[in-house]
């Protein structure tokens, strides 16, 4: 019953739920997720040094892996190569660029290993992909 004599309650309209989108890891080549992944570039007393973060890249296949780079040694923009010693899970060879870059992984799986370079020194971090 209502506050007022003798009449009932109004009822309230029932809520709209928002359609769900499909997930984007349902399909391989159905978008995914960008992982990112930053290249440091810095001078110690022993040389140039290089260090990724994350170590250790966690995708998916059909996810995107974007790089960029912060360059503390001098501020510029320095051409930085990417490698893999073992196969590109990205089905190609090197990677080169400046300063950011983006790439779509293809339907790869496993750890793969690859090595950043620039200037005179390098890293060696990972990229695991599970089999989904």
């Amino acid at each position: 019953m209502s506050k007022k004599k003798g009449k009932a309650a109004p009822k309230k309209a029932p809520k709209k739920k928002a359609p769900r989108k499909p997930s984007a890891r349902t399909a391989a080549g159905a978008g995914g997720y960008t992982r990112q992944a930053t290249i440091f570039i810095y001078r110690t007393s022993s040389g140039n040094k290089i260090r990724t973060s994350p170590q250790k890249i966690f995708a998916n296949p059909g996810d995107r892996i974007e790089w960029s780079v912060v360059n503390l040694v001098d501020g510029s923009e320095v051409p930085v190569t990417i490698s893999w010693p073992d196969g590109s899970p990205f089905g190609g060879g090197p990677i080169t660029f400046k300063s950011v870059d983006r790439v779509a992984l293809e339907a790869a799986q496993g750890r793969f290993k690859y090595v950043v370079s620039a200037l005179d020194a390098k890293e060696d971090p990972e990229i695991e992909i599970p089999d989904i």
